[in-house]
């Protein structure tokens, strides 16, 4: 089992304090002076409660600045979510950095059997689960499907089932409205019992309606602030679309969303764990879709970064994603770019590995792929050391001219520090015409192939829980609804 690793990148950044000081300064305007439209009472009611001028009849909450500046003074510069293995722990502080498989339900998954597209099933929920959970890179665990064939109203908590049963690896995944979440706590429990709120195995991501609103699917942060259970935000309004079209003008409006989630937890339980995301996203005006492949996606998390650092908050950030619809040259240069820029710029949670089509396919080639990329991002990341064992002078002056290194006891000490591939073909063309001119699609079904003939790993007792936690659902949200 191979544990999260120390690596920290943080080497990119295009803004300097004084520009983020500008943003920083911009969204608190936007709070007291504009504020945020709530369609949820109970919201309205609490910020009501704690100070900030709220109108009831039409839902505008505006929140002043010294009640935002006092809640980012009470939340965690460090967050850590456990998994259910604590072996697994993946540490959201600083400049740290971690992928992660998927992201949100996807409407489609590309079946790696047949080739084509189709709704996903909670069967291919658990099949990317344990997929996930065997690639080396992968440090947490999100969604590259969804479970679309069963009823609606539990589909969230079927997913949950299908993901919490499948690894052991940290989990980040949506819990929208009060109850789901209250079912999500319920599984956290079943597996961590009262240290649920110490030594959480998941985080909940959270995503407000853009620009400016609060939805009653957003009532799940106060339950998740209450309990303790990191809060992962998520906010991408789009240039020209749902933010205007600077980037500086977007972040402006995404950092605000933020830091009204961020308040609104530190005000239900001071210390609530907040994970940052202040993304921004550029609207295609070609094809009116969001655009992951596209440079100004990259370049919102660096500003996401950059944000998170100022106000000394762990990030959640985009990598492995693209807007092709296959995994091909397209899906490798936009995978390889998002997830570069997030390593570099230092993105604690780079999410969104095995996304295709702007995030509307699931594809476990492509996540295969993407972990092979992230091996590389990593070691880029991990930088140069310069010292007198890495500049081997004294091997050098042992080989001399025209001499080789090949059997030099250093090389094999260090050999262990170069990168190898293992889906990527680096064999000369002949060889790689004897083994079948496999693309390296082939090798990421083989790949996938491989890991999911294996015999899945179960814990009896918490699937017995788990199931009992989703019968229940069943019967208070579907039978209730239909009584």
């Amino acid at each position: 089992m191979k544990m999260p690793s120390d690596l920290r990148g943080g080497q990119l950044s295009l803004l300097t304090r004084m520009d983020l000081r500008k943003i920083h300064d911009s969204s608190l305007r936007i709070l007291k002076e504009i504020g945020l439209k709530s369609s949820s009472k109970a919201i309205a009611l609490f910020f009501s409660k704690m100070g900030a001028e709220v109108n009831l009849d039409s839902g505008l909450i505006r929140i002043p600045e010294s009640i935002v500046n006092e809640a980012l003074r009470k939340a965690p510069d460090s967050v850590t979510i456990y998994g259910r293995d604590p072996r697994r722990a993946i540490v959201l502080e600083g400049k740290r950095v971690y992928f992660g498989l998927g992201g949100t339900p996807t409407p489609y998954i590309l079946d790696f059997r047949t080739g084509n597209w189709r709704r996903p099933t909670k069967k291919d929920m658990i099949e990317a689960t344990r997929l996930g959970d065997s690639l080396s890179e992968m440090d947490f665990i999100m969604s590259i499907a969804g479970a679309f064939d069963v009823p609606y109203e539990v589909e969230y908590i079927h997913e949950w089932d299908a993901m919490l049963r499948s690894t052991s690896k940290p989990i980040v995944y949506s819990a929208p409205g009060p109850f789901n979440t209250k079912k999500v706590l319920e599984m956290g429990r079943a597996i961590k019992g009262e240290r649920l709120g110490k030594e959480p195995p998941f985080g909940v991501y959270v995503e407000l309606p853009t620009p400016l609103m609060f939805d009653v699917s957003n009532e799940n942060v106060l339950e998740l602030a209450e309990n303790h259970v990191p809060i992962v935000v998520g906010q991408m309004p789009q240039l020209g679309a749902t933010a205007p079209i600077t980037i500086a003008g977007a972040a402006s409006v995404s950092n605000a969303e933020n830091l009204a989630v961020l308040t609104l937890a530190e005000l239900v339980s001071p210390g609530a764990p907040f994970i940052f995301g202040a993304f921004v996203g550029q609207l295609d005006m070609r094809t009116a879709r969001l655009a992951y492949g596209s440079p100004e996606f990259a370049m919102g998390n660096i500003v996401n970064a950059s944000l998170a650092e100022f106000y000394k908050l762990p990030t959640f950030g985009f990598g492995g994603c693209s807007d092709s619809k296959v995994p091909d040259a397209q899906a490798g240069a936009e995978v390889m770019m998002n997830s570069l820029t997030a390593a570099l710029c230092g993105i604690n949670l780079i999410h969104d590995c095995g996304y295709l089509a702007g995030g509307s396919i699931g594809s476990m080639e492509e996540a295969v792929i993407a972990n092979e990329i992230s091996t590389m991002v990593k070691r880029i990341v991990k930088g140069i050391d310069v010292n007198d064992e890495t500049l081997a002078f004294d091997v050098i002056r042992d080989v001399g001219p025209s001499g080789h290194f090949l059997a030099h006891p250093h090389s094999l000490k260090h050999v262990s520090t170069l990168h190898l591939s293992d889906v990527f073909s680096r064999e000369s063309e002949v060889k790689w015409a004897k083994l079948g001119r496999k693309d390296v699609r082939d090798k990421a079904k083989e790949r996938v192939a491989r890991i999911l003939s294996q015999p899945p790993i179960e814990d009896k007792a918490l699937n017995a829980k788990l199931r009992e936690i989703v019968r229940n659902a069943e019967r208070e949200a579907v039978e209730g609804k239909r009584g």
